[in-house]
């Protein structure tokens, strides 16, 4: 009786929305057009800042020091000559000319490059009356040999020259330099790189190569571009997939309008609440419209459906297919819109927007399908009644038709459980090789063999390591970093953690320090050691910047000689490696306590990244939770029943299971990037259950059979299911050929996550409702009848 009401209020709502069609197009028509001039106001931008956890430690360290010590958007760029060494004039002089062009490029931070050719590079010049004086190691472009022979002679007595600005074989020379979070337009600092630092300098004798996170963003937009290529072909083999599938352009031209329109929404929405579009997440919209196209595409076939059932009443086939595919629609929409909700428990904000902006998107694919759908119908004209009559004598109904009676009959349904159960148990295998963080050395969100990961590796095997680790130290006394006990504590810090075997170098102002004590008598080794005066240290220090201002001994030093800081060169970034730096570091510091200060982690790319995959670590799991519960809810409550909520999360557990073993076996870390994607997938895919079920349900009334209502809807919805997931997985497809391989790799994982929820819900789902014959599918007195001829 409620099931009869809640029809005839759904046939009430399709036949007002007809009547009122006019009103309804205005509306729909005027709220488009306010989404699509904000649209149109949308930007590609990417900011690393958004990509830390706030709330953690880490990060507020990193934040706190990042304007003095440096931060993780640091530029390496590489000048290597081919033959020989650097020390010539030709070679000091780009380096100088490099320096100087690298200091005027908006956003740099002028007090945080380190060069070779910079001021705060410095050394002891002796004076003809005997004074000593500190000064640049390069005061301006190398005019003499002599020049170049007093710079060799500098650098290969200097810690903090040697083997880290300039290579062990004295080939190459590396410049850094950090750029102010929040300022940097990544396009643009590209575009100023390659044409004011690298092309005036490169040529057959010399190579310059240029790497670090600012770089690297600069890349991704370059490649942005193809996403507008890779959306053209989608949508072409989109259309002619459902010209071809349902025999007119309607039938193409209805699943359009309800991607478009949700498109335009939520594009809009993104500008309208001051967001911008990640050029990385761009895989996330476009798998949102194609659901839209998804639940569409059912709609179009159950109105075929309908208007031959009801007598080729137009108008009747409208509202029925509209009344017939409310529930499973929202309930479809619903979930997957709740579920990315859950992204908003990591305290990332990039994720925190995604969550608000991809659950307001795929909200208005309710207007876009479900409201829109009975006033646009109205408005086309009716199908052909020979065309639809073909459809159903057609190759792919046939194949549908065999292939269903395979799964329910009672051979099919024993081989599908026994598939399924059997990849269940051997998918937890491989989830052994899942990497929180990143799993190689190179960047994954560009292809291995790219220019920028070429570089990458070029800078690295030639340095060592070149990916930061800033340990902070903060005095709570005055004077507290000239106690020489700290001073060797920090030393003795830097060679424990240079004994790791990815940690290639490390430089503090202890550095400096023992640098100034060999330089003051003669350049003796011996007298290169940490003085065991306070006052000694702050002598020494003092001295290699005198005549300089205070903000050019920032980078080791604050002003007012309160805080400094430890420099640690890691050779990767590998999820595990830097758990074992930190847990290493974090070691270290708990053993050896200083006096009047304390060892403050961490800042740089490493520090940064080892907070956001402990956060990752902390929420991977309750994010899982949390969507996995919200479907579970949504479920129970549109069929009201728990054991319909536990049959339903079956195929996506399962689906769930086989992408978490699949990016184990392709290396794929469980990432800022990678978790938004994988937790999208949670929800997609549930609608495939929900069609199958709900027209179960609904044949079940009539056939009286579990086995034939299970059939029919395999032939009717199963059918529609089985076209759109292969639509969507080729339109998926197309981003495999994205040279963002972050792009590449996301499509693959969502092309196989939508493959298995769609196999299990069209093969697992119906063999559990024909073989346990679940009691919300229906009376127990219809259910216990047997099938015919079985």
């Amino acid at each position: 009786m409620t099931n009869d009401r809640a029809e005839r209020r759904l046939l009430s709502m399709g036949r007002a929305l007809i009547r009122g069609r006019v009103a309804a197009l205005a509306v729909v028509a005027v709220i488009t057009a306010f989404f699509a001039y904000h649209a149109t106001q949308l930007h590609l931008v990417s900011r690393f800042d958004e990509l830390l956890p706030a709330t953690h430690p880490f990060v507020q360290v990193h934040r706190k020091f990042a304007k003095t010590f440096g931060g993780a958007n640091t530029v390496l760029i590489m000048l290597r000559v081919r033959e020989g060494d650097i020390f010539n004039l030709k070679t000091l002089n780009k380096i100088w000319v490099m320096t100087q062009e690298l200091d005027k490029i908006y956003g740099v931070n002028h007090y945080q490059i380190e060069s070779l050719a910079h001021r705060t590079n410095r050394t002891i010049r002796v004076s003809a009356g005997g004074l000593m004086e500190m000064q640049p190691v390069m005061m301006g472009g190398a005019k003499t040999q002599a020049d170049v022979d007093n710079v060799r002679r500098i650098v290969h007595s200097s810690q903090n020259l040697y083997g880290v600005l300039v290579s062990i074989d004295n080939r190459a020379a590396l410049i850094r330099a950090s750029f102010i979070e929040g300022i940097i337009d990544h396009k643009e600092l590209f575009e100023e790189i390659a044409n004011r630092i690298v092309k005036p300098v490169v040529d057959d004798d010399t190579e310059v190569v240029v790497a670090g996170e600012p770089q690297l963003y600069g890349w991704v937009y370059q490649y942005a571009n193809q996403v507008y290529w890779i959306l053209a072909a989608t949508a072409l083999v989109a259309w002619v997939l459902l010209y071809a599938y349902f025999r007119d352009w309607k039938g193409a031209l209805r699943p359009t309008i309800s991607g478009v329109i949700a498109a335009i929404w939520g594009l809009g929405f993104i500008h309208l609440i001051g967001f911008s579009l990640d050029p990385l997440t761009l895989v996330i919209p476009f798998f949102i419209t194609a659901r839209a196209v998804s639940h569409s595409a059912q709609m179009h076939e159950r109105y075929y459906e309908e208007y031959k059932r009801s007598g080729w009443q137009q108008e009747e086939a409208i509202v029925r297919s509209f009344a017939a595919l409310f529930v499973p629609t929202l309930s479809g929409i619903l979930t997957d819109a709740l579920g990315i909700l859950a992204i908003l428990l990591v305290p990332i904000v990039l994720l925190q927007k995604l969550a608000l902006t991809a659950s307001f998107w795929i909200g208005a694919i309710v207007v876009s399908e479900l409201f829109l759908n009975p006033v646009v119908y109205s408005y086309l004209s009716p199908p052909d009644r020979e065309m639809v009559e073909a459809r159903e004598r057609g190759a792919f109904q046939r194949w549908i038709d065999a292939a269903s009676r395979a799964v329910v009959s009672p051979v099919g349904r024993r081989a599908t459980l026994a598939i399924w159960v059997l990849v269940m148990l051997v998918s937890p295998f491989f989830w052994t090789r899942l990497v929180v963080g990143d799993s190689e050395a190179v960047t994954p969100l560009l292809r291995r063999d790219s220019p920028y990961n070429h570089a990458h590796q070029e800078i690295q095997e030639e340095f060592g390591g070149i990916e930061p680790l800033i340990i902070v130290v903060e005095a709570q006394k005055p004077g507290a970093m000239s106690i020489p006990a700290n001073v060797r504590t920090f030393e003795k810090f830097q060679r424990f953690l240079e004994r790791d075997p990815e940690v290639g170098a490390s430089f503090s102002f202890v550095d400096v320090i023992t640098t100034m004590g060999a330089f003051m008598s003669e350049n003796e080794p011996k007298w290169g050691v940490i003085p065991t005066d306070a006052r000694r240290v702050g002598f020494l220090f003092g001295a290699f910047f005198q005549g300089t201002s205070y903000a050019e001994t920032a980078r080791f030093m604050d002003p007012g000689f309160n805080n400094t800081a430890l420099f640690f060169y890691c050779k990767n970034h590998r999820g595990p490696t830097i758990r074992r730096i930190i847990a290493r570091a974090q070691q270290f510091i708990g053993a050896n306590p200083l006096q009047d200060a304390s060892f403050r982690m961490a800042g740089g790319l490493i520090g940064v990244l080892a907070a956001a995959n402990e956060e990752l670590v902390k929420n991977d799991v309750t994010l899982n939770v949390v969507g996995y519960v919200t479907i579970f809810i949504v479920v129970c409550l549109t069929y009201w029943s728990i054991a319909a909520g536990i049959y339903m999360l079956v195929p996506l557990l399962i689906a769930n299971e086989v992408v978490n073993a699949y990016m184990g076996i392709r290396g794929i870390g469980i990432n800022v990037q990678t978790l938004p994607v994988v937790t999208v997938g949670v929800g997609f895919g549930i609608d495939f259950a929900f069609y199958v079920v709900s027209r179960a349900r609904e044949e079940l009334a009539s056939e009286g059979s579990v086995e034939h209502a299970t059939l029919q809807a395999l032939r009717s919805a199963g059918k529609a299911v089985t076209f759109t997931a292969l639509t969507m997985i080729a339109g998926i497809l197309f981003w495999t050929f994205s040279s963002i391989r972050f792009n590449a790799e996301m499509g693959l994982l969502l092309g196989l996550w939508m493959a298995v929820s769609f196999l299990a819900s069209v093969t697992l789902l119906p063999a559990c409702l024909v073989t346990f014959r679940p009691a919300f599918m229906g009376s127990p007195a219809a259910m216990g009848r047997p099938a015919a001829g079985s």
